[in-house]
């Protein structure tokens, strides 16, 4: 349950925002809209992107700025950050998708908030919402914990979960946890305001999210249709499952179990067989080009599988 929110006339606890990823943006957004501006934001600096490898910021200082929200982007986080924190006011930090491990002994120094997108202690680590979508599951969550020194162990101030339907990517995961995660803010934001937030222990079996690697986006075509496309569908708006098709490197935005006998591809559908059933690809994208939908790339870079070439690719 949501603690209470603060008693009439009394002021929002102050608190700064760190994060940096694409969950981080869709959050601050909602606090921004909810009316939770952040005394200042905490990213991480300027790094090289780009054919020129330019030092460039990340995406979400843009958003900031725009609120007129005060950027920091340490080098290094130590006692300096925790008293300039303290000086713009902020009386805690709502940690999101940051890609930073704060040290311990800034912990105690100012309440550290987690926006952890998952019911922990199942899929604590780097990459919750990818780990659930390539295990299949339709009920994911969101959890606000105070920080500790063990990574998403701390105890749970608030928690919801959040059903996604079966066919959701990433991208549309991602959103649909963004107003439970605003929401688990504030009240836990208020309750440490009127001192009515009630931490709990976690409990259960921890599972862990690890970190997405190369070999997490290499489609082995030998595995279930089902079980490819649920990676196709983790990895996508932003990383992209990783195949060849025609010779060039390939990435699969969307796809799903293809139903009954497989399409010939001269009939502008793609196709691909898997150890179990087959997968239809409905959006690719070739290495240098843009992404399009199959029947275009039928049309295009693919008419080398009308030909034959490499056709069907081997399970």
């Amino acid at each position: 349950m949501a603690p209470a929110g603060p008693a009439a006339g009394s002021e929002r606890l102050p608190f700064a925002f760190a994060g940096t990823a694409w969950y981080a943006r869709l959050v601050l957004a909602g606090l921004l809209a909810a009316g939770r501006r952040p005394v200042a934001l905490v990213t991480n600096p300027d790094r090289p992107r780009g054919r020129h490898g330019t030092p460039q910021p990340p995406e979400i200082v843009a958003d900031a700025g725009a609120a007129g929200v005060p950027v920091l982007q340490p080098a290094t986080l130590d006692e300096g950050l925790v008293e300039t924190l303290r000086g713009l006011g902020a009386a805690a930090v709502v940690v999101c998708a940051y890609g930073r491990i704060v040290p311990a002994a800034l912990l105690d120094r100012l309440p550290w908030l987690v926006v952890h997108p998952s019911l922990v202690p199942r899929w604590r680590g780097a990459a919750p919402v990818e780990r659930a979508l390539m295990a299949g599951e339709t009920t994911l969550g969101v959890s606000i914990l105070r920080m500790t020194a063990g990574v998403d162990e701390g105890p749970v101030g608030w928690s919801q979960a959040v059903p996604v339907p079966p066919d959701a990517d990433a991208g549309e995961a991602y959103r649909l946890l963004t107003p439970p995660a605003v929401a688990g803010v504030a009240a836990v934001l208020d309750g440490l305001a009127d001192g009515s937030v009630a931490w709990r222990e976690q409990v259960g079996e921890p599972t862990y999210a690890a970190k997405l690697g190369p070999g997490d986006r290499r489609i082995d075509w030998s595995r279930p249709a089902a079980a490819i496309v649920n990676q196709v569908r983790a990895l996508s708006p932003h990383i992209g499952a990783v195949t060849e098709l025609a010779g060039r490197r390939t990435l699969i935005w969307r796809a799903r179990v293809g139903e009954g006998e497989r399409p010939d591809p001269h009939e502008g559908r793609l196709g691909i067989p898997a150890g179990e059933g087959w997968v239809e690809v409905l959006d690719l994208q070739q290495e240098g080009r843009r992404r399009v939908g199959a029947a275009e790339f039928l049309r295009g870079a693919g008419r080398a599988l009308l030909e034959g070439e490499g056709w069907p690719p081997a399970p």
